[in-house]
């Protein structure tokens, strides 16, 4: 396993090493039952906080992508809650200004045979080039989700996103569960039209990739369609592969 599912992996294994209070099997000092208490308490709750942040996110155009750290992951929750959507903005821009080199490196070795159409677009959003750079992220997120889950990131079936039923298969992991819920709803990126009045303030794929917008090419726009490419790259890949992987253990244990 990659880096990913084995942090995913740990994650699982903390989770199911934690008995309950009642199953201890010695006796712990008052300070040490309450730290455990509190452990055990924010493992339960991690996978369901995880999922309302990612829901609010798309609905706000951006996506975690597997590495993301739960110190911004924590602030990210704080800003939507706060409705402070400029900070909120801000703090993914630099964040992924920051971390951009090693997201391109993730997202290039996870989807190799697009390394020709990526690397001018990375190039393009590096040089300010947003024009460039804002439809390619988008249409390639949407090239590589087919090619993951079989649908595009974009279709939908009687106004349901088509990867909702495709996300239902992920039940491997609570934890990846949790970051594949934007593929269960539909976000700001990928509203219908009649969707849009949801999402004024939001880059729209559908008025980009149809040639209805001439003013998409801001940074802010780069960036969310950046963070939707890495999240489909490495968070919905990892979901697969440890998907897989929990299958093939499934299978060998019932050899």
């Amino acid at each position: 396993m990659n880096r990913f599912k084995r942090l995913v992996e740990e994650l699982e294994e903390i989770r199911r090493s934690l008995p309950p209070e009642s199953h201890v099997p010695i006796e712990l000092d008052d300070n040490t039952k309450k730290a455990m208490s509190n452990i055990r308490e924010q493992m339960q709750r991690m996978p369901a906080e995880i999922a309302k942040l990612s829901i609010g996110l798309a609905k706000r155009g951006w996506y975690l992508w597997m590495d993301t750290p739960f110190t911004l992951a924590r602030t990210a929750t704080a800003l939507l809650n706060g409705c402070h959507f400029e900070k909120l903005d801000d703090l993914f821009m630099t964040y992924l200004t920051h971390e951009r080199r090693r997201i391109e490196v993730a997202i290039l070795d996870s989807v190799p045979s697009r390394r020709n159409v990526l690397c001018p677009a990375f190039r393009a959003h590096r040089k300010k080039q947003y024009a460039l750079s804002v439809p390619v992220f988008l249409s390639q997120a949407d090239g590589i989700c087919s090619e993951l889950l079989g649908v595009g990131f974009y279709s939908r079936s009687r106004g349901t996103p088509k990867t909702a039923s495709v996300a239902i298969r992920f039940t491997g992991s609570q934890f990846v569960s949790s970051m594949i819920e934007p593929l269960r709803v539909a976000g700001a990126l990928n509203a219908f039209e009649d969707e849009r009045h949801q999402f004024p303030d939001i880059l729209n794929r559908h008025e980009v990739l149809h040639g209805k917008s001439v003013t998409y090419d801001t940074a802010v726009n780069s960036f969310r369609a950046l963070s939707l490419l890495a999240y489909l790259a490495t968070t919905v890949l990892t979901a697969k592969e440890y998907q897989e992987f929990c299958d093939e253990r499934a299978a060998t244990t019932l050899k």
